[in-house]
C-alpha cells in the first residue's frame, strides 16, 4: 500500500463517505424497494441519477426531492419513510477516525469536502453528535458540501472554489477521496491528491 507523501503538506481536505463515514448505498436501494420504489418513474422523464444530482447540487430542495420519490412509491408512504430509506446508507463514524482527526488537527489545517445533500447532512450531523458528544464541524476548519455551494465533484471548479475560499496553496494541500475521478480532478488544479482505494482505512495511510 502506497501512502500519501506528506512532505510540505499544510492542509488536508477529506472526502466524507467511505473515507471518514462508513456508508452502504445498497441499504438505501433495499429500503426504497421495500417502499415499492419504481426506478426512473419521474413524471418529468428525468432519471433517478438526474434527481439525485439536482439534490446534491442544491438545484432542488430536500422537500422537492422527497416529493419526487413519493410519486414513485406506494401511496401510503410518508415523508418520514422516504427520509429514513434515503438515510439507510449512512452507517457509523468510527471512533478511530475521530481520534485520528483530533491528532492530525494539531499539525495540519483540516477541511471536509463532500458531495452531499441536506437530508443526509441533517442525519449524520445528528448521529455524530450523539455518538461522540461533539459537533462534526469541530474537527475541521471549514466544511464544504455540494448542496450548499452548487458544484459537484468531479467538476474542477469545486476544487478551485475551495482553494480560493480558504486561501490554500494547491501544492501545500492534500485531498483524499475514495473515487478516482474526484482525485484526478483535484490533481488537475494542482492539488496533491490521494486515492483511498478498496477497503483501506484512513488510519492506515495517515
Amino acid at each position: 500500500m502506497t501512502k500519501p507523501d506528506l512532505s510540505g503538506i499544510k492542509n488536508i481536505i477529506f472526502d466524507f463517505g467511505r473515507v471518514l463515514l462508513n456508508i452502504n448505498p445498497i441499504l438505501t436501494q433495499k429500503a426504497l424497494m421495500k417502499l415499492g420504489f419504481r426506478q426512473n418513474s419521474n413524471p418529468q422523464g428525468q432519471s433517478d441519477d438526474d434527481i439525485v444530482e439536482q439534490l446534491e447540487s442544491g438545484k432542488i430542495t430536500a422537500e422537492e426531492f422527497i416529493d419526487s420519490v413519493l410519486l414513485a412509491v406506494e401511496e401510503n408512504t410518508s415523508r418520514e419513510d422516504v427520509a429514513d430509506a434515503w438515510n439507510a446508507m449512512l452507517l457509523d463514524f468510527p471512533v478511530a477516525h475521530f481520534e485520528k482527526l483530533k491528532e492530525l488537527k494539531k499539525h495540519y489545517r483540516l477541511f471536509l469536502l463532500s458531495n452531499s445533500n441536506q437530508i443526509h447532512y441533517d442525519s449524520y450531523v445528528r448521529s455524530f453528535r450523539e455518538a461522540h458528544g461533539s459537533e462534526l464541524s469541530g474537527l475541521f476548519e471549514k466544511m464544504w458540501f455540494s448542496f450548499n455551494i452548487g458544484i459537484i465533484k468531479p467538476d474542477p471548479a469545486i476544487f478551485r472554489y475551495v482553494l480560493e475560499d480558504a486561501q490554500l496553496k494547491p501544492e501545500e494541500t492534500l485531498f483524499i477521496d475514495d473515487t478516482l475521478v474526484h482525485v484526478e480532478a483535484a490533481r488537475s488544479v494542482g492539488i496533491r491528491a490521494y486515492h483511498l482505494g478498496g477497503d483501506t482505512d484512513i488510519c492506515e495511510v495517515l
